[in-house]
């Protein structure tokens, strides 16, 4: 493995398991939601929480296009070094945040029993519907704090600010499920405290989030300065997938609970599939984690043009949503029946013994979904939303649907259980069609799934990659770079220019910002350009910005870091980003 692999890598893993930490305990509370409601509230309650799902489905529906499309928007901007750029990304979107989430709440509100109707609350189970509206009417509140958390979930990373993420869910998570008990033993508000209790804990986070952008030294600003449409229609282009998966979730959960409903056990019925919902909102969120992580890394990479990066990318996304998928597999499998007991209130028997057996289906499934959901959001990064958005419609919703109406006849419930394997399975057979078609041949090596638009970035032989992870590598670097550019007909200034930067920047970035048993690590590229050289670093050490540097020291000893001050006056332009924990510097000669 090179040390780009390596970079990437590291900073896939630090990056993801902090997303994950974030999706587990926002889970959680749902997880908890549904366990308190199960137990004290009833089967009625638990079916009636069930049937708002799609509901949840809209609400997220909305928050993944902004979310994610204002990641890989703003993750793009900033790898091509434009701040500016990626802070009216990022305005735009909040200015559109608050519209969405007014219209939401106004609808709920005034046309809230034709809402309850339309979920599923009529017919054999219209005596859910005071339930349903009850539960819809506590949630209505969190909708403003749900869009917000998930949009900064993801931008604040961009901000190195992922800590904060993973403490304002957290302390979400506790909030609502101490909520949820004193409501259902104590307070006894039923599902209007459920839901209550749970907008109440989403806003004390979003207050924790906000805190974030009291700080200085950050690169998410807002500003009405300089808003554009073409902001928005990027981040609606890009986040396209995102809607695409949680609106066909919606209805696809919509339509499994009417099969539920039609059978024999009706409200039972219902209730089990809202175990399993819950549950695979728990271990989605984990596969998702990593979808989003790599949805990310790839804006940045896109931005880059960095082929030899995105094929690091997609090899540590599969590597890992496999090995998390098959832990996450076996263990579903095995404690079934005690995951769907948990859930099991007064004469609830008949639920459990249901929902463990649509638990175990679902496990089996659960490897390719991770797989699946990597390339989804691979694709989405990359801004390959065609791609993206036919994989997601066929996996959440075409290959899940279609099987469970064809066979629910047959099997009854079991044709919904196993509409989740055969989903997954289908979808994997699509990518894999879809590459060898792309490649025109069998795509059996990673790098025919890259799914890249050609071109992408400078071709291979224009392009100059090495790494230095200490001092003494830094010169034979820089010899490197100097027979490059004499191979590439660089003139004599623009060969003496660049070997003598890969000498200095590589020497201070060493000297200066490699910490003890962090990793470090440079990746130095150069690309050949009609109208010139490029040379990028990106490291993992301590955040330094040259060009802020010398802003701050104009006036100071001119013999100071006369290696920043050289590169500074002597390239065509010198640009800086942090993003991600990365320092990513391009210089143009």
């Amino acid at each position: 493995m090179n040390h780009n692999s390596k970079i990437i890598s590291k900073l896939f893993r630090s990056s993801v398991l902090s997303i994950i930490a974030a999706a587990i305990a926002a889970m959680l509370g749902i997880v908890i939601d549904g366990i308190i409601i199960g137990r004290f509230l009833g089967t009625d309650s638990m079916a009636a929480y069930g049937l708002v799902t799609p509901v949840v489905n809209l609400t997220t529906a909305f928050s993944g296009v902004l979310a994610m499309g204002a990641q890989v928007v703003c993750a793009q901007h900033l790898g091509a070094g434009s701040k500016q750029k990626a802070r009216q990304t990022f305005s735009m979107c909040m200015v559109v945040t608050i519209v969405i989430s007014a219209v939401l709440m106004l609808l709920i509100f005034f046309f809230r029993e034709n809402v309850c109707v339309l979920l599923g609350a009529r017919d054999k189970s219209a005596h859910l519907l005071p339930l349903v509206s009850d539960y819809l009417l506590g949630m209505m509140f969190s909708i403003p704090s749900v869009l917000l958390l998930f949009e900064f979930n993801a931008l604040m990373r961009l901000d190195g600010d992922a800590n904060r993420v993973v403490v304002a869910v957290v302390v979400m998570t506790v909030l609502d499920i101490v909520g949820d008990i004193l409501n259902a033993l104590v307070i006894k508000g039923g599902m209007l405290g459920m839901g209550i209790t749970t907008s109440i804990s989403y806003f004390v986070a979003l207050v924790i989030m906000l805190l974030h952008f009291t700080k200085k030294d950050i690169i998410f600003k807002f500003s009405f300065k300089g808003l554009r449409l073409k902001d928005l229609s990027d981040i609606l282009l890009t986040g396209s997938s995102s809607a695409m998966g949680s609106t066909a979730t919606m209805l696809r959960n919509a339509i499994l609970n009417q099969i539920m409903v039609a059978t024999v056990l009706s409200s039972t019925a219902v209730a089990a599939l809202s175990v399993l919902n819950t549950i695979m909102n728990f271990t989605s969120s984990t596969m998702i984690g990593i979808g989003m992580t790599c949805a990310m890394i790839a804006g940045m990479i896109l931005g880059e043009k960095d082929r030899s990066a995105a094929l690091s990318l997609v090899k540590v996304t599969v590597r890992t949503a496999l090995l998390i998928g098959g832990i996450l597999a076996v263990a579903i499998f095995l404690l079934a029946d005690v995951i769907a007991g948990v859930f099991k209130g007064d004469n609830g028997e008949q639920m459990v013994a249901l929902a463990a057996r649509g638990l175990r289906f679902y496990s089996v499934s659960l490897i390719l979904y991770g797989i699946n959901n990597a390339f989804v959001n691979y694709t989405q990064g990359m801004r390959r939303m065609a791609i993206s958005n036919i994989f997601c419609f066929l996996e959440t919703f075409v290959f899940i649907v279609v099987p469970a109406l064809s066979l629910a006849g047959i099997l009854s419930t079991d044709a919904v259980w196993l509409a989740f394997l055969i989903g997954e399975g289908c979808t994997l057979l699509s990518i894999i069609i879809f590459a060898a078609i792309h490649k025109r041949g069998i795509p059996y090596r990673m790098s025919d799934y890259l799914f890249l638009k050609e071109p992408f970035g400078a071709p291979e032989e224009n392009v100059f990659e090495a790494s230095v992870t200490d001092e003494s590598q830094v010169i034979p670097a820089s010899d490197a770079v100097r027979e490059f550019c004499v191979s590439k007909n660089a003139d004599p200034k623009q060969t003496y220019l660049l070997s003598l930067f890969v000498e200095e920047l590589g020497n201070n970035i060493v000297r200066h910002g490699f910490m003890k048993g962090k990793g470090n690590g440079i990746d130095i590229r150069v690309i050949r350009e009609e109208e010139g050289f490029t040379l990028r670093f990106r490291d993992n050490c301590k955040a330094f910005d040259p060009t802020e540097w010398i802003k701050l020291h104009e006036s100071d000893d001119p013999t100071s870091n006369i290696g920043i001050r050289m590169v500074c006056g002597m390239a065509k332009s010198v640009h800086y980003v942090s993003a991600m924990d990365l320092n990513n510097l391009t210089v143009s000669i």
